[in-house]
């Protein structure tokens, strides 16, 4: 018995050393990669469910997301760049790697400083 645990224990070893694959898609979980800057403010929906989505955003620093409402709370979250999010009378600087949430029913809008990227999931 002794033998043969000392033999799993070898291969789950052995196996746990062997160098990964290489692929050809480099930037598969860059959500920043996702969506690009255009003319005009640019989304992709990068994840669907029945329960929720999660989109992505590109603005030029000259692109503005005018004050709306969403019947539904929704995190925002900073991937590239940097905006003033304003949520009701609040204003807020996002950089890359900050969050916030969007909460539902109130007037909120996207400022952009720099050209930005952000991941909205509602």
């Amino acid at each position: 018995m002794k033998k043969y645990i000392l033999i799993l224990i070898g291969t789950i070893g052995l196996s746990s050393c062997t160098p990964e694959a290489k692929t050809d898609t480099v930037n598969e979980n860059n959500l920043a990669s996702k969506v690009a800057y255009a003319d005009k403010i640019n989304n992709t929906v990068v994840y669907s469910s029945n329960d929720y989505k999660m989109i992505a955003f590109a603005l030029k620093s000259d692109q503005v997301m005018k004050p709306h409402s969403a019947p539904v709370d929704a995190p925002l979250l900073m991937l590239e760049g940097s905006a003033k999010i304003t949520i009701g009378d609040a204003e807020h600087i996002l950089k890359s790697g900050d969050i916030i949430t969007l909460p539902k029913n109130i007037l909120h809008g996207v400022y952009p400083i720099t050209d930005c990227k952000f991941l909205l999931i509602k």
